[in-house]
């Protein structure tokens, strides 16, 4: 096996151990939310604030990938994530600060490992680019479904105890840290990245073309995804289902959305089908939304089905806009940190707004209603993001296309 295909091999490990760790810290705490109250002591405005923290820190962490490639190179960059990652999630069973605490570091981990993740892809995995974004996107299907179907099975067979049931999710992510430790080196250098021209990029990239349809439409497929991650269980509850009913159902917006988060980001990579693609995903994630509203108990498992399917193509359709609207490869970086700096920070608002406004009183089919809204606004941002990647690529090389003229991880800047 030659240095390119070993190359190649080791990309491809280390996307699908990334994207497998950086969702299930996060369902794993919403289908035991009400566990997690009675357990720390908590009342509903801190249940809120606990489930907007990992989205406040996206919004806040994302800048910081650049900066730390820069210093400790890509490998090593990836391995330190993974660390943190999973001594944050050993720290949360401690208390109810260490519960605060652990989950800050998690979504600051999350937040990094989510931009460094696309970078392998755009150096070692180019020439499939779409695939492997394809790939990417479902593992993060499948580590949200993990998630929220074992933490209830978990939580009884540790006696109830939901420490012990928060604890034991470290275990897989020390594997994690394990596989970044044993291919990161093979991805590239290790060392430190010297700065390059695309260091410069951010100076302009606020005026870059698409970049606030690109961030409007990431935003809001992003609120609406972390509202219903933290809030789902509870709004099955409220109509009806049981708890392990609610965390089933939460499993299953993940699992059924997962050949979309594969194949999603393949079509919206061929012009023709980017514009159908992501008035269609919105669209539907209006629908589904409605019905999540006034269908009936019995009607939720399809009803969730396709909210899955809208939210996971949404998801991988925001991801492969990056790479196909960022003016060039130089400013890849920058075009990224802003759409997902600023994004997260909107949608940080999702599951935090909606918590509040159930704790005041509102019903939660009044609540939906408001995210029906957002998913009619994702369809606008959608349709000018089309035409701006559109623009963007008849003026200039594809991002895909240039990728695969770049040279290894540790010459460029971060994307």
């Amino acid at each position: 096996m030659n240095g390119q295909r070993r190359q190649g091999v080791a990309a491809g490990i280390l996307v699908v151990a990334v994207g497998l760790s950086v969702r299930f810290p996060i369902t794993n705490t919403s289908a035991l939310l009400g566990e997690i109250s009675a357990g720390y002591g908590l009342p509903q405005t801190a249940l809120a604030v606990l489930s907007t923290i990992p989205v406040i820190l996206f919004a806040l962490a994302a800048p910081l990938a650049p900066l730390l490639v820069s210093r400790l190179g890509l490998s090593r960059s990836l391995s330190l994530l993974l660390g943190v990652l999973s001594v944050a999630t050993l720290l949360r069973p401690l208390g109810p600060a260490p519960l605060f605490v652990g989950t800050a570091l998690i979504g600051a981990s999350i937040a990094v490992l989510g931009i460094l993740a696309p970078q392998i892809i755009r150096s070692a995995l180019a020439p499939r680019a779409g695939l492997w974004t394809g790939v990417y996107t479902a593992s993060f299907g499948v580590s949200a479904a993990t998630g929220a179907a074992l933490s209830v099975p978990l939580f009884h067979a540790f006696g109830d105890n939901v420490g012990q049931a928060l604890a034991a999710w470290g275990v897989p992510l020390l594997v994690a840290l394990g596989v970044g430790l044993a291919f990161g080196r093979r991805i590239g250098a290790p060392g430190p990245v010297r700065r390059s021209a695309g260091a410069d990029a951010g100076a302009s990239i606020w005026r870059a073309r698409g970049l606030w349809p690109v961030t409007g439409f990431f935003a809001c497929q992003a609120l609406l995804y972390f509202a219903l991650t933290a809030w789902l269980p509870t709004i099955a509850v409220d109509r009806g289902a049981s708890a392990a009913q609610s965390g089933l159902l939460l499993a299953w917006m993940s699992v059924a959305g997962l050949p979309a988060a594969l194949f999603a980001p393949m079509l919206a990579s061929r012009a023709r089908w980017r514009t159908p693609m992501l008035v269609a995903t919105a669209t539907l994630g209006t629908v589904s939304l409605v019905g999540l509203a006034i269908a009936p108990l019995s009607a939720l498992t399809l009803v969730v089905a396709v909210l899955g399917v809208a939210l996971s193509s949404a998801f991988g359709i925001s991801v492969a806009l990056i790479v196909l609207t960022a003016p060039n490869s130089a400013a890849t970086a920058a075009f990224s940190a802003v759409v997902q700096g600023v994004g997260y920070a909107i949608a940080a608002m999702g599951p935090l707004v909606s918590g509040l406004l159930v704790g005041v009183g509102i019903s939660w089919p009044a609540v939906i209603a408001g995210l029906a809204g957002v998913a009619l606004l994702e369809v606008g941002f959608g349709i000018a993001s089309a035409r701006a990647s559109l623009a963007v690529q008849r003026t200039g090389a594809p991002a895909e296309h240039t990728a695969r003229e770049e040279p290894p991880v540790g010459v460029r800047a971060q994307r």
